[in-house]
């Protein structure tokens, strides 16, 4: 598949029957990620406000242990070809890699705690599942983020260390996230396209939810490129 088969598979709105991708069971190492020239490791937890980095900070209170960005090692690799893939200009900032399965769970159900706050109209099960479309839940998938196979990326310019602008924050858990909302501006849709083509060009899937969230080896990826098994299962530290 070739990048421009790629770009084109990230339009498809088809629903993915996950449990037809159980993993293979691969065990790659898991690897604490560094910063380097092309890439800035800058975890979440580490943002001031930022809604997700705080679920880390509360399992790091309790961890203390758990201090960095971890990978698979193939995931790793993978991630620093996209990083070079870039134009000098830009330098890849990564928020977050793999996840324990007790933040992921803490995620899920505050997501849908939150959603329903705000829309007090709706029942528990469709908070439920409005938070589905930005949370993997353990009980109908294998976790990305919890298998060490997905990454949440940003990118800066290099010489200034400013904020591409994406059109919204990561961990929105609005339209305005999914990769081809509509009622962005040029600029906006542009720099989407940067990041994809350097992830893509380095052989991970897009999310069609979250322009900022990339995967290799799970079960996104195992559809996105049409291989019968995914790689990896849950892994914890």
């Amino acid at each position: 598949m070739n990048l421009d088969e790629r770009l084109q598979r990230t339009k498809s709105t088809e629903s993915i029957d996950f449990s037809k991708y159980q993993s293979s069971n691969q065990q790659d190492s898991l690897v604490k990620l560094e910063s380097s020239d092309k890439i800035l490791v800058e975890p979440n937890w580490t943002l001031e406000n930022d809604w997700e980095g705080k679920r880390y900070a509360d399992f790091i209170a309790e961890h203390p242990n758990y201090n960095g960005v971890y990978l698979r090692s193939e995931v790793a690799k993978r991630l620093k070809s996209a990083a070079e893939n870039l134009d000098a200009r830009y330098k890849l900032v990564v928020r977050a890699g793999h996840r324990p399965i007790d933040v992921q769970k803490r995620i899920l159900i505050e997501c849908a705690k939150d959603y329903q706050e705000e829309h007090p109209e709706v029942s528990e099960s469709e908070a439920l599942e409005h938070a589905r479309d930005f949370v993997s839940d353990p009980d109908i998938k294998l976790p990305p983020h919890v298998c060490a196979a997905a990454v949440d990326v940003d990118v800066i310019y290099t010489e200034t260390g400013e904020l591409l602008d994406f059109g919204s924050k990561m961990n929105d858990d609005t339209n305005q996230s999914f990769l081809y909302y509509p009622n962005l501006t040029d600029e906006q849709k542009n720099n989407r396209q940067i990041l994809l083509r350097a992830m893509l060009g380095a052989g991970f899937a897009s999310c069609m939810s979250e322009w900022w969230h990339f995967s290799y080896g799970d079960q996104a990826w195992a559809w996105f490129y049409g291989h019968e098994l995914s790689l990896y299962s849950p892994v914890d530290l």
